[in-house]
Formats: C-alpha cells, sequence, structure tokens
C-alpha cells in the first residue's frame, strides 16, 4: 500500500531525529571520556605534586634531625668536657663544692612543711659526686632524705641546719667522727625566736659505713635513731650509744672490736659484729630484745655469753674458733632459736656433727645455711638411744619375736667423747630434748637395719 506524503514526511523526521540523537550521545561520549581523561591526569599530576613535596618535607626533616643530633652531640660534648674538667679539678684539689646548681639537680619529692604548709623538696640525691664540703646544704632545712654516698667529705656540720632530716647515708667518705654535729634543742633562749625549729635530731636511720671513723662520740643527741651503720670503719670500742632509747639495728661488722660492752639495757632486735677481733661474749644477757645476733669470722671460742638470750631467733658463728660441739648446750634455753651457723669451725669437723648438734637443738630449722630434714631430726634423736629413741621398741620387737632369748644391741648409741661444759652428766640433756620431738621407734630408716640384724643373730643361732 503507497505511503502517503504526510507519512513519507514523519518517517523521514524520525529517521532525523534518530540521527541527531545518534550524533548528541556520541558528542557526550566523547565529552565524558576526555573529561575522565583530564580527571586522571590531573590526580596524575596531583599525586606527583604531593610526591615531591613529601619529598621535600620529608628531606627537609630529615636534614633537621641531623643537625639536632649534630647540635646534642656537640652539647653533650661540651658537657662532658666540663664534667671532666671538673673531676680533674676535683682530683687535684680533694673534691668539689657544694654548689647550689648541684642542689637543685638532686632534688626530689615534693612536701609540705609542717608549720608553714608550703610545698618544698624533701629529698636530696648527692652521692658520688666527688664534694669535698656541703656547706650550702644548710640553705635546705626541709629536707628529710640525704644521699652523700661516694665522696670526699670530712665534715657533716652543715647538717645542723636540717632539723627534719630522717634519713642520711654518709657511707663511703673520709669522716673522722660518727655524726659529727647537733641539731639545735629548744630552750628558754631560742623559745620565742626559733623554738618551733628547735626540736633536736629527728634522725631515724644512719648509714655511716667505709669510712675512717675510730671512736663512736655521745651520740645521745640524736635520740630517734633506730639504725646505725658503722661497718667498715676503724673503731675499736662501742661507746657512745648508752641513751639511745629506739636503737634497733646495729652494725658495727669489720671493725677492730675486742670486746661487747655499752650496750646495757638498749633495745637492739639485730647486732652485727662479724669481722671483728672478739675472743668472748659479754654482756648480750643485757639485750632483751635480741632476736639477731651476726659473730661470723671472729675467735670466739665459747657460748656460755648466749645463754641468757632467750629471744634469739637466728645467731652466725661462722669461721670462729669453737672446737667442742658441746658448746652449744649453752643455747638448749634459746626456745626461739631457728638458724645457726657453725660452719668453718673446728667442731663442724668432728663425726656426726650434725646429728650431735640436733640431738641438742631440736627445734632447729636451718643448721650451716641447710635446711634440716625430719629424718636428720629422727636420727639425732636415736643417736644417743635415750628417752625417746627407737632403743625401747627394739627391745620389745626383740622380745616379741625371741622371746627365750636375750636382747643384743646391734645398733649400740653413740658415746659422747667430749666434756661437760654446762655441767650436763651424760645424755641428760639429749634426753630432755628428744621429749620435744614424737618420733615411731619402728622408722623405716631403723626398721631396715634392725631386721638385718635380727636376721644375721638368727643365722649365728642356728
Amino acid at each position: 500500500m503507497a505511503m502517503t506524503e504526510e507519512e513519507e514526511m514523519h518517517e523521514k523526521a524520525m529517521k532525523i531525529q534518530a540521527i541527531a540523537r545518534g550524533r548528541k550521545e556520541r558528542r557526550g561520549d566523547r565529552s565524558k571520556k576526555a573529561a575522565t581523561s583530564n580527571k586522571k591526569t590531573e590526580e596524575l599530576a596531583a599525586a606527583k605534586l604531593q610526591a615531591m613535596q613529601r619529598g621535600k618535607l620529608g628531606r627537609q626533616k630529615v636534614k633537621d634531625m641531623q643537625e639536632q643530633k649534630l647540635a646534642a652531640a656537640r652539647i653533650q660534648s661540651i658537657h662532658r668536657g666540663r664534667g671532666a674538667r671538673r673531676e680533674v679539678e676535683a682530683k687535684k684539689s680533694g673534691g668539689l663544692v657544694l654548689e647550689l646548681k648541684d642542689v637543685r639537680k638532686g632534688l626530689s619529692q615534693l612536701a609540705r612543711n609542717p608549720f608553714t604548709l608550703k610545698h618544698s623538696f624533701v629529698n636530696l640525691e648527692l652521692g658520688n659526686s666527688s664534694l669535698k664540703s656541703v656547706d650550702v646544704i644548710s640553705n635546705f632545712p626541709n629536707l628529710q632524705v640525704v644521699n652523700l654516698s661516694e665522696n670526699s667529705i670530712s665534715d657533716l656540720s652543715p647538717l645542723a641546719k636540717l632539723p627534719y632530716l630522717l634519713k642520711l647515708d654518709c657511707s663511703k667518705n673520709s669522716l673522722k667522727e660518727c655524726l659529727d654535729y647537733d641539731v639545735p634543742v629548744c630552750n628558754e633562749e631560742s623559745l620565742l625566736a626559733d623554738g618551733e625549729s628547735s626540736i633536736g635530731s629527728m634522725l631515724h636511720e644512719a648509714k655511716c659505713s667505709f669510712n675512717e671513723i675510730s671512736s663512736i662520740r655521745d651520740l645521745s643527741g640524736h635520740r630517734f635513731l633506730h639504725t646505725l651503720d658503722l661497718g667498715n670503719n676503724q673503731i675499736e670500742k662501742i661507746q657512745g650509744l648508752q641513751n639511745l632509747e629506739m636503737l634497733t639495728t646495729l652494725i658495727l661488722s669489720n671493725n677492730k672490736i675486742g670486746m661487747i660492752e655499752g650496750l646495757e639495757g638498749l633495745p637492739i632486735v639485730n647486732l652485727n659484729l662479724e669481722c671483728n677481733l672478739l675472743t668472748s661474749i659479754d654482756n648480750l644477757d643485757k639485750l632483751p630484745r635480741l632476736e639477731k645476733l651476726y659473730l661470723n669470722d671472729n675467735k670466739i671460742g665459747a657460748l656460755k655469753g648466749l645463754s641468757g638470750c632467750l629471744n634469739l631467733r637466728e645467731i652466725d658463728l661462722g669461721n670462729n674458733e669453737i672446737k667442742v660441739i658441746r658448746q652449744v648446750e649453752f643455747l638448749t634455753k634459746i626456745g626461739k632459736l631457728a638458724q645457726l651457723n657453725l660452719k668453718d669451725n673446728e667442731c663442724s669437723k668432728l663425726e656426726f656433727y650434725r646429728l650431735r648438734v640436733l640431738s641438742r637443738l631440736s627445734g632447729l630449722a636451718v643448721l650451716d645455711s641447710e635446711d634440716v630434714s625430719a629424718e636428720e631430726k629422727v636420727k639425732a634423736v636415736n643417736l644417743y638411744g635415750g628417752e625417746g629413741s627407737d632403743l625401747v621398741n627394739r627391745k620389745a620387737t626383740w622380745a616379741k619375736c625371741f622371746p627365750d632369748q636375750e636382747f643384743v644391741d646391734f645398733l649400740p648409741s653413740f658415746q659422747e667423747d667430749e666434756e661437760d661444759v654446762v655441767g650436763c652428766v651424760g645424755g641428760g640433756e639429749e634426753e630432755k630434748k628428744s621429749e620435744e620431738v614424737n618420733l615411731n621407734a619402728s622408722g623405716s630408716f631403723v626398721s631396715g637395719v634392725m631386721n638385718a640384724a635380727i636376721s644375721n643373730h638368727v643365722a649365728s643361732s642356728a
């Protein structure tokens, strides 16, 4: 059917519109592709710029760090140089004089003044600083803890201006006197002016070891002192401590002390007198609270002086001149004694040494730094065959097994060859101590030996 003119016109218009739409879509696609391409190009360019910027910043940062390291190294070198020069000067002059800048470096621990309530530093650390004088320390009256160890100090008088000082470490110096300073005490003249600060010494703990102290001055001014370390000095006599009513720990090791004296009535709990020249133990019964005693490395041969120290828990008598084991009988009344050291004495080399000591001191938990076992305690009770040993039960077992034969003891008791040192006869003291141990006479280590002995006797009778 032939198309009319109007229909042909309409069809042509449709084709023209389709062609126009296709061109438009192709132009849009080309535009999108171009835009996408441009965006990618811009992004790549931006990324390159950012990378270049980061690289510049990174290189600058590395350069700055290198410069900082070099500057720090120069500063440290300068500081070390100053420190080295100062050490050389200190050695030439015998030590340095304490300066305010040194004090400021060592200050720590803020606290409040009890009267003004103002904050102040109370700790001062000046150990190993090559000091010979500490006069400037008197400008810091609120100090409570001071460490002056490992210096060349010979005078502690500036400490008199530190009324609140509680702990002092002046070990490893050049001191000739012990705590040679006196803190002002309130009296009628100073009552109104500075009575609040004139309270006397509050010192609780003092370490004065490794100095050149040859004698102990009167320390009654330090009435609150409870710990005093005077080890490794040149002290020959114990004195000046009689009024220290709070002293609980006293260390006098590595000195030249030849006699224990000057401690009567003090509340000492821990006493260290090792490495001295002691030949006897005297006056320790006048220390009612004494619990730990160190007397090793002396020349002590008798223990009679310990018989009255009833609160002792630990005794070190190593490397002395104790030749007789029965000397420990002086310790039998010390019911709290748990640790005893007799190593490197002649008595420690004798036969059945540990058992002979334990038979007398059955309450020991540690002997010569070695724990005491239950088996050792049982053997110690059976050693002398006294009351509480397995002898009675062995006799009863024999009578039960061999009622027609007389008991023969194939495990004879140890015969003590040492003389009595405290008036005990035979094994009486051992028997008293052995009553405190609940033992079974048919213990495994005894029964094996006893059974073997019975078998041998039966074989010989047959």
